[in-house]
């Protein structure tokens, strides 16, 4: 049942048979505390969909209802294997059972048990039931082997004891019962050693054993209560009716199977599969055959890893270790009753004593390896109906399963995911087969090839081999090889070893459907695309890509890291564009990008309506049609996390867009302008600012001046954001002549309050005036409520700076009223400018309340720059309030924003951070953030603001210390 959030999803309804959960029940539940999903109920939705579509399977989707925002799985309590047990247990604990009856029960009861409940499933809800399932198994368990010491007719008891002891080293009962079993078997001196080893290990960890210590001293003093009716001192199981069974002699055994393939020389890395795999495969037997299944894309080492573990563990396995190759991948998969045959054949059974019948077969094959202790090694397996029959029956066997897909229909299987490996392992591989000498002398390029190699094993390996045989060839230059996408594949390649065709094999299996859906997936060059965006590309509904989608993740073609989240190998990527590049059109291509931009576009709106709590119409700055709906958002918080999210998806399509003229190039430049309108910060500011460049540069040529001008003032405003005010008046003084006509009145509005702002960040206020005069009269005309308070907060700011407060207070109460109501960017920036405009008119007070206020909700939206612009204005508030200590508080905390945001920003609130101390007293603190705070301003060309902080240095200087 998929993967392990949606086990712990289904385990949890299963669990509560009948009853309503409520979603946030299920999410406190199913979900990790300390890594929650930021939307859990869409997560839980998912997985509900996924459950529905596993029942449906079996047409059974009628058992999982949605009741009131929750779920509810109508299954028959009896069904459920933790009910049996419990009723078992019960029957047998009932004082009408006689004992044998009893431990019959028991017995059955402990057959439920299939590996460690659970295993490996997320969240509390599944961390308790663990603990409770597994603290219920072993009552029974400790139950169940008591019965056998007072009956004493199981030969397997001191076996199944030692196992148990094993296990659970400081469960005193078990340890009492093996000294019990001991003792009463007429083995004194192993009972002794028994508690000779539990009181070196309890001491060790500073424990006591009571229980122990209590029947030592009766063993020591031959109590005869120790014995029973049933069980006499000195009376073995064999000794009491039940023969120990003859293994037969040494000449008519069967040759032990030592079938593993040589493991590989160069194994390295993988420490935490390796020790997992050990450990469930030498977990003491739970009633059941023991089941791994390894599963990961071709090449990612699953066979090597498979021999590795299996040949370590030789010593646990005894009776001997069988390995098959299945050819699950090829085009001839191994029959299963073919596979008996060969199993049959290795364990000694002569080819005329083997069934012809498949069900025979496997019943042969299940009785000879009872009572063995075989490990069976399937490797590249196709699906659970090709392994189904060569699982043994013995619970004394472990089976390791190798496969390219997720085989989740084993019953009781545990399952480890390959994935490609840790960095630090790839170049260790790669310093093996190249030489450690020759990657320690070219480490960057070391890093690029592994990188190159997408960190997967059998890619390392080739290159490994290729330098090996090649001392000559510099890790550099078959760095930059393989830095090219067009030929990367041919370089993956050393003789008969390559890693396309591994690709291939897994290409094959796909039908056209899915193998189109891999093609168009891997596309755009991002780490992760989310349900929508795919939904585009593949042109089919979000439903329906999403059942795509799984079944290319359950074949491990795709990694789903969260829900509706998938995830390409960069080489799988690779090998699907090649083979875009030889089965899909241009045309093809083009219109699989024309429909992710457009959905990219219409989300961004979304985002950018919700965000800023307006309609689309009255934010659209040119004409970019698009028909697509795109998501939408409740909260400005998911707004903007998802343009944030989304950037590198974004970046590509941009990018294309620019190069591919089937592509509307309006439709890009807009984009860019809704990421500008709301992403903030260096990384973001330069990444707009630059896709905006790209945009203006390719509109020329194809005569989309609406597209230039747009591009110009996205670029104007980023470069403003970053500083670069010179360059930035530039460039918006170049777009304000393309903005010409009706329909781009808005963008002319936009662009002048753009110019009002630059020069106001020069400090040349009067020259501020006038365009923002201009915009905030073009967005009256234009019914713009939004836009027009947001010119008059500007406006208001440089009327203050002029000593105009009558106008600028007046500028900034408009500002509060047009951009009030719904909580919103654009209010709560209307309400930051008002505060900075009460602030210069000395209403302090209100100016401090309307700051934390925008501060409040800027930190809810997860934007940093107006965090750190806000808790700049709050400190200099309380210094000019004549509270020095608490603007420097103010100021401490806005300052790791305003370092993240960079430019004017920093210096101003370094500077209101040097004042604050000065007037504290911290003299040489404040020269230091008045030092870099000039340094700041000098680097930017604000002549005013350095020589304003200059002045403050020499003032600092002359004044003598207290």
């Amino acid at each position: 049942m998929g993967r392990s959030q949606q086990q712990a999803f289904l385990a949890m309804l299963l669990a509560h048979p009948g009853r309503p959960l409520t979603a946030a029940r299920l999410a406190e539940g199913v979900f990790d505390e300390d890594n929650p999903p930021s939307r859990p109920r869409s997560v839980l939705a998912t997985h509900a969909y996924r459950l529905r579509r596993a029942l449906r399977d079996q047409r059974a989707e009628h058992l999982l209802v949605t009741v009131d925002g929750g779920y509810r799985l109508d299954v028959p309590a009896g069904s459920l294997d933790s009910v049996m047990f419990d009723r078992l247990v019960a029957q047998a604990e009932d004082p009408a059972a006689d004992r044998p009856r009893a431990r019959d029960l028991l017995t059955s009861a402990l057959a439920l048990h299939q590996g460690e409940p659970l295993a490996g499933l997320p969240g509390a809800h599944a961390v308790e039931l663990r603990r409770h399932l597994a603290e219920r198994r072993v009552a029974a368990l400790e139950a169940k082997l008591a019965l056998d010491v007072d009956l004493g007719d199981n030969p397997s008891c001191l076996v199944e004891l030692d196992q148990a002891v094993f296990a659970h080293p400081f469960r005193e009962r078990f340890r009492a019962l093996l000294m019990l079993e001991y003792h009463l078997a007429d083995r004194p001196a192993e009972a002794l050693a028994v508690y000779a080893d539990a009181r070196r290990d309890y001491r060790a960890e500073g424990l006591d054993c009571p229980e122990l210590d209590a029947l030592h001293a009766r063993i020591r003093r031959a109590d005869p209560t120790l014995g029973s009716p049933t069980r006499p001192v000195g009376r073995s199981a064999a000794a009491h009716g039940r023969p120990t069974p003859d293994r037969g002699s040494d000449s008519g055994r069967s040759p032990v199977p030592e079938q593993l393939p040589t493991p590989l020389a160069d194994f390295t890395g993988r420490q935490s599969a390796v020790a997992e795999l050990a450990t469930v495969l030498t977990r003491p037997h739970q009633g059941a055959v023991v089941i791994s299944a390894i599963n990961g894309i071709g090449g990612s080492g699953k066979t090597g890893l498979a021999v590795h573990v299996a040949h370590a563990l030789r010593a646990w396995f005894p009776d001997g270790r069988l390995h098959l190759d299945l050819r699950g991948t090829r085009a001839d998969p191994l029959d299963p009753v073919e596979a008996l045959g060969l199993l049959l054949a290795s364990l000694g059974v002569a080819d005329r004593e083997i069934p012809a019948d498949p069900a025979e077969r496997a019943a042969l094959y299940r009785t000879t390896v009872a009572g063995r202790r075989l490990l069976v090694l399937l490797d590249d397996a196709a699906s659970v109906e090709q392994i189904a029959p060569l699982l043994p029956g013995a619970r004394t066997c472990a089976v390791l399963v190798t496969s390219r897909v997720w085989l989740t229909g084993l019953p009781g299987a545990h399952h480890l995911h390959l994935d490609a490996m840790r960095p630090a392992e790839a170049l260790d591989l790669l310093a093996i087969a190249a030489g450690r000498a020759r990657t320690e002398a070219e480490p960057e390029a070391a890093t690029a090839i592994v990188t190159a190699c997408g960190l997967l094993p059998l890619a390392v390996r080739v290159v490994g081999s290729r330098l090996a045989v090649d001392p000559a060839q510099s890790l550099a230059g078959l760095a930059r090889a393989l830095a090219d996408e067009q030929t990367r594949l041919a370089e993956l390649a050393y003789h008969d070893t390559a890693v396309e065709p591994v690709l291939a094999l897994s290409y094959a299996r796909l039908d056209g459907e899915q193998a189109r859906a891999l093609r168009l997936l891997a596309l755009p060059d991002t780490a992760v695309l989310g349900l929508g965006p795919a939904a585009a590309l593949l042109d089919r509904a979000p439903e329906r890509t999403r059942e795509l989608l799984e079944t290319l993740a359950d074949l491990n073609l795709l990694n789903s890291p969260a829900a509706d989240r998938y995830r390409l190998h960069d080489l799988l990527r690779v090998f699907a564009r090649r083979r875009g590049a030889g089965e899909d059109t241009p045309a093809e291509v083009s219109a699989a990008y024309a429909r992710l931009l457009a959905f990219c576009l219409a989300t961004a709106r979304n985002a950018e309506a919700t965000a800023h709590h307006v309609e689309h119409a009255r934010r659209s700055l040119i004409t970019a049609e698009t028909a697509a709906p795109g998501r939408t958002f409740d909260t400005v918080e998911d707004a903007t996390a998802w343009l944030r999210d989304q950037t590198e998806l974004h970046r590509t399509v941009i990018r294309r867009a620019c190069q591919d003229p089937a592509l509307p190039l309006a439709q890009a430049a807009d984009l860019t302008d809704k990421m500008g309108s709301i992403l903030f910060g260096r990384d973001y500011v330069t990444t707009v600012g630059d896709l905006a460049a790209r945009v203006a540069e390719a509109a020329p040529a194809r005569g989309e001046r609406e597209a230039e001008a747009l591009a110009r003032s996205v670029r104007g405003s980023m470069l403003w954001h970053a500083g670069c005010y010179t360059a930035a008046g530039e460039e918006l003084r170049r777009c304000l002549p393309l903005c010409v006509g009706a329909a781009l009145r808005r963008l002319r509005a936009n662009v002048l309050q753009l110019l009002g702002a630059n020069a106001r960040a020069l400090s040349d206020f009067e020259a501020a005036i006038g365009p923002l005069e201009g915009a905030s009269s073009l967005f009256r005309q234009l019914d713009d409520e939004t836009a027009e308070g947001l010119a008059l907060g500007e406006l208001g700011f440089n009327h203050a700076r002029c000593g105009h407060l009558a106008r600028a207070l007046a500028a900034g109460e408009r500002c509060a009223e047009l951009t009030g109501g719904e909580v919103s960017i654009s209010s709560s920036v209307g309400s930051y400018y008002l505060a900075r405009i009460l602030h210069l008119c000395g209403d302090l007070a209100r100016a401090l309340e309307r700051a934390e206020g925008a501060l409040a909700r800027f930190r809810s939206f997860g934007m940093p720059a107006f965090q750190a612009a806000t808790g700049g204005l709050i400190a200099r508030i309380h210094l000019t309030a004549g509270r020095p200590t608490a603007a420097v508080r103010a100021a401490e905390e806005a300052l790791p924003q305003a370092h993240c945001v960079g430019g004017m920003l920093e210096g101003t609130v370094l500077r209101t951070l040097g004042q604050a101390l000065a007037d504290l007293g911290h003299r040489s603190r404040a020269g230091a953030c008045l030092g870099q705070a000039h340094e700041h301003f000098r680097r930017l060309g604000l002549d005013a603001d350095a020589a304003e902080t200059e002045r403050l240095l020499g003032v600092l200087i002359e004044c003598p210390s207290p």
